[in-house]
């Protein structure tokens, strides 16, 4: 891997997948050993100093149970219980059908009710 001064989205995606994997209390040789690289390669990924081939952001996703869109766009710092919408939303996508669809059934029931209120 070409290592750089990391920049726009490789910089993005790089603070994602640290936050994501410190969220998730994996520490770095262990994901580094699940995606079958080097903890030393996995820490110059997470500071954005390297190219990350879309494969080994595919498998990084895949372990971390989250959709590759999820590196793309900015996460909420915090503690690990502040997920905002967004986040929400694209833990949405993590879930199993049956679980998605109490989740969007309460949502409607949420969004009928809020209707309901305003007219």
């Amino acid at each position: 891997m070409k290592q750089h001064k990391p920049k726009g989205l490789q910089q993005l995606v790089a603070s994602n997948i640290t936050e994501l994997r410190k969220r998730k209390n994996i520490l770095q040789k262990d994901l580094a050993s699940l995606i079958g690289i080097k903890q030393k390669d996995l820490s110059l990924i997470e500071k954005g100093y390297v190219d990350l081939p879309l494969s080994m952001l595919e498998r990084i996703a895949v372990v971390l149970k989250m959709p590759m869109e999820f590196f793309l766009v900015p996460f909420q710092a915090g503690d690990g219980h502040d997920y905002n919408f967004v986040d929400k939303a694209k833990l949405l996508v993590t879930i199993d059908k049956n679980k998605l669809g109490f989740v969007l059934n309460l949502m409607d029931l949420f969004i009928d009710t809020r209707l309901e209120q305003t007219q």
